[in-house]
């Protein structure tokens, strides 16, 4: 892993995000990409904003770099202004900057912000197919992580997705936490559990880890209690772009996870 981009509207949760992915980052010995965009309102009078929200925007990424790199000076980190709305620029930063991981800040919000909020980290999501984490604002880094993944009793094409976390448990001591959740575990056949688990299983060889079938109608509230109870700090869900994914940010599901979360959550592509 070597660039993690990191994108910021300049508010207190985007720094927190920033302090994260920079901490996190000197585990890595990876490069920070620091990421504002501006989108120029479509308007009738006949004034080119563009200038001006441009100026505005790397003013106000030199000055997020010069704080970042007076509290952390031995941090690399790179500046890009991009003149989009925030999916197409992380868009343009994976492809010309060869980013491997995505670090954005979250806050709680409710109404219509909060509606507006999950849909646009949903479709950010559908855009990219490498690691995000969505760092709530009053998380901290850790360097003992203890990891939940969520899972669901489909096979897993693609095993490699979890690679990146795998990395991230070597560097940072993790143990993993297989949660599967199932409205009525009393009608799935026993042996898509045995098969599933000996799955995951073998995915996770080599790692401290165990395996927890779990029953609730409420598929989030469920996850949300188990991170509770077990002083969980890293969630990890797989999004499959028309099954699970759909499930998985559709209507509130997105508010009580990605707004609701008391931990980060990295969502990997399959």
């Amino acid at each position: 892993m070597k660039k993690i981009l990191v994108p910021t509207d300049f508010s207190k949760a985007a720094f927190n995000a920033l302090e994260y992915a920079i901490n996190l980052s000197n585990k890595l010995e990876a490069e920070i990409v620091l990421l504002n965009a501006y989108a120029v309102p479509n308007s009738s009078v006949m004034i080119d904003l563009t200038d001006v929200l441009r100026e505005d925007s790397i003013n106000g990424l030199d000055k997020v770099k010069t704080e970042a790199l007076e509290k952390y000076p031995n941090t690399k980190i790179e500046t890009v202004d991009y003149n989009g709305d925030l999916t197409a620029s992380v868009s343009h930063c994976s492809k010309n900057y060869n980013i491997d991981l995505v670090i954005m800040g979250t806050t709680g919000a409710s109404g219509l912000k909060e509606t507006f909020v999950g849909s646009n980290t949903a479709t950010l999501i559908q855009e990219i197919n490498i690691p995000l984490i969505a760092i709530p604002y009053n998380s901290k880094f850790e360097d003992k992580l203890k990891i939940a993944v969520s899972t669901d009793l489909k096979n897993l094409k693609n095993i490699g997705v979890f690679e990146s976390v795998k990395e991230l448990a070597r560097l940072l001591n993790g143990e993993f936490h297989l949660i599967n959740v199932s409205e009525d575990l009393s009608k799935v056949d026993p042996t898509k559990f045995v098969e599933h688990a000996a799955d995951v299983d073998d995915i996770f060889t080599g790692f401290e880890h165990t395996f927890k079938f779990l029953e609730n109608s409420d598929y989030e509230a469920e996850i949300l209690d188990y991170i509770n109870a077990n002083n969980i700090n890293l969630l990890v869900v797989v999004s499959r772009k028309r099954n699970f994914f759909e499930r998985l940010f559709h209507k509130s599901i997105s508010r009580k996870l990605t707004m609701h979360s008391p931990v980060p959550i990295v969502v990997l592509s399959e």
